[in-house]
């Protein structure tokens, strides 16, 4: 049975494409894929292990990519313009402002015979009303992040100069942003496009959607529940994401599963960043007694925000960082979506972070940093230089090890690079079967309670020697 088409996967092992080296070695598919899982076993192994998480792991549940600005928030401010004018054009002139740098400094050319264009990486875009847009999705083409930056920069910078009255809408389109994102990255209420729909079935992935039908995170499941059966001599994995979305916590609560996320409380829940430092124990039968480890916890970083999280006024000994952590539903109810904490401000790298993002980030580059440590990155497309930095500098440790699982691969220039590098510590797996996320999680996460068969016909053949030479 044919499990993958080779042309459209690739396995880079620095820059060699191991691949079609194992096909040809052995031709049944489902040999490489055992050796794939057995690869990705032996780095799971290891006592640090990292994994971190970005849009590609959400998509199939009705997430929208904010790679570029997505129409469903553009649909969100033009409808809010109604009560509050001026907060459109304050988004179309700053999406003006920033991407004349796209258009001026040759970074385009036109595709000969069509009114397209493309960028360097290969994103097909069209102008309309002197807005570049993505040419399959329609999308404003900028990635929103940027353009909530640049938009909480310019409100911090106009604060400042304290003058003369401001006249612009920048503070109300923040929070009109905020809340159309809020919107749009609720899984729990979203259905997926009929493009990302066509996609799934395109990949031969229909079964996809019926295990989904019936639990829409039953792959998030699949992923945690093989991740848990690591050794527990080992220490906690670490879940990193740059999702907003509460897609984990969402199968975490399905399987019972702890997970220690910078936040403490019960009915009020505070950012308490000496808690990543916690472990969770059985208390031991005895005073003097052994505690025993609970295997169903999992340490989980949400680099950039989430839409749980909210800024609280109710700032005290108990919660000196003035973030509070809330359900969905309450958030929802909110008068103000703008006090939601999402994506760090610093409009460049160089700026120094606030809380809890620069807590965050320090807690990812000490976890990655560590010896004998693997990241496995899954649907991140190498797009955050903040994240970036921090896994080149993981780079410069010779016993890290760094695996690639993306769609798209080295079609990406940022991952490209990578593989550049020609640094047999880079692994890429990409394409619609081995770069997939729901094939990562359904398929080559491998079963560690499962033993080999080689095991096996070794112990078997060992008995039988050891028996026969006692009858001698």
């Amino acid at each position: 049975m044919k499990h993958y088409d080779p042309t459209k996967n690739k396995i880079y092992f620095g820059s060699t494409d191991k691949l079609q080296d194992w096909l040809d070695d052995s031709k049944d598919q489902a040999k490489v894929i055992e050796k794939v899982k057995l690869m990705l076993k032996n780095y799971l192994e290891l006592d640090n292990v990292s994994f971190l998480f970005g849009t590609g792991t959400s998509i199939h549940l009705g997430a929208v990519s904010i790679r570029n600005f997505p129409v469903e928030v553009e649909n969100y401010i033009k409808e809010k313009d109604n009560t509050e004018k001026g907060i459109f054009d304050e988004l179309i002139n700053t999406v003006k402002s920033l991407q004349t740098e796209k258009l001026s400094y040759g970074n385009t050319h036109k595709i000969e015979g069509t009114n397209e264009f493309e960028d360097e990486r290969k994103w097909k875009f069209y102008i309309e009303s002197d807005i570049i847009r993505d040419s399959q999705t329609k999308e404003i083409y900028i990635e929103l992040e940027k353009i909530l930056n640049f938009l909480i920069a310019t409100d911090y910078v106009f604060d400042e100069i304290k003058s003369e009255p401001r006249t612009d809408k920048i503070k109300e389109l923040i929070i009109a942003i905020k809340e159309g994102l809020f919107s749009v990255c609720d899984v729990d209420k979203r259905v997926i496009s009929n493009l990302e729909l066509r996609k799934i079935i395109k990949r031969g992935k229909k079964n996809v959607l019926k295990q989904s039908v019936k639990n829409k995170y039953v792959f998030h499941e699949k992923f945690i529940k093989a991740l848990l059966q690591r050794p527990l001599n080992l220490r906690r994995a670490n879940i990193f994401t740059s999702n907003y979305d509460l897609a984990f916590e969402y199968a975490f609560d399905k399987l019972g599963v702890f997970y220690i996320d910078g936040f403490a409380g019960f009915h009020k829940r505070y950012f308490k960043p000496e808690t990543f430092e916690y472990d969770i124990f059985y208390p031991g039968s005895t005073t003097a007694g052994k505690v025993q480890r609970i295997e169903k916890v999992v340490r989980y970083y949400k680099l950039h925000g989430s839409l749980s999280w909210i800024n609280s006024n109710s700032r005290n000994l108990n919660n000196l960082y003035g973030i509070e952590e809330k359900s969905l539903e309450l958030i929802d109810k909110l008068e103000n979506k703008g006090e939601i904490i999402i994506y760090p401000s610093a409009v460049k790298k160089s700026f120094t972070l606030d809380l809890p993002y620069s807590e965050l980030f320090r807690q990812f580059s000490t976890t990655i940093n560590q010896s004998q440590s693997v990241l496995i990155t899954v649907g991140y497309s190498f797009g955050d230089e903040h994240f970036n930095d921090i896994i080149y500098q993981a780079l410069s440790n010779p016993t890290f090890t760094l695996i690639v699982v993306d769609l798209g691969g080295t079609r990406s220039a940022y991952i490209n690079e990578l593989k550049t590098l020609n640094d047999p510590r880079v692994i890429i797996l990409e394409g619609e079967y081995f770069g997939d996320f729901l094939t990562f999680a359904d398929t080559l996460m491998p079963n560690f309670n499962a033993v080999d068969n080689n095991e096996n016909i070794s112990k078997t053949l060992n008995q039988l020697f050891n028996s026969k030479g006692e009858t001698k």
